[in-house]
């Protein structure tokens, strides 16, 4: 005869939900291979982002011509505006890919 499972246990008579030995794994937030690190674009010191300026503005482009986000360039909101902008006005002026 057929031994009933309990609510917690898989089919195949593992432990289910609460003691997570199902097979799965859980996502461990804090593990030390979460992801590579990727260098910050520091905007320390820069007052204004000028559209003019290729050298200042190809530091927050990707070599494909994307904008780069602000959790990578470092970035507050406002100087992120100012990069979006900037780098659109370039791309508008023919500076710029």
């Amino acid at each position: 005869m057929a031994r009933m499972m309990n609510r917690s246990e898989g089919r195949d008579g593992r432990e289910g939900r609460d003691g997570r030995d199902d097979g799965r794994r859980s996502r461990d937030r804090g593990s030390e291979m979460a992801g590579a690190v990727k260098p910050r674009r520091s905007l320390d010191g820069v007052k204004a982002i000028d559209c003019r300026d290729y050298d200042q503005l190809s530091r927050f482009v990707t070599e494909y011509g994307k904008i780069l986000p602000a959790r990578l360039t470092g970035a507050n909101p406002k100087q992120q505006r100012q990069i979006k902008r900037s780098v659109r006005r370039a791309r508008n002026i023919g500076l710029m890919a």
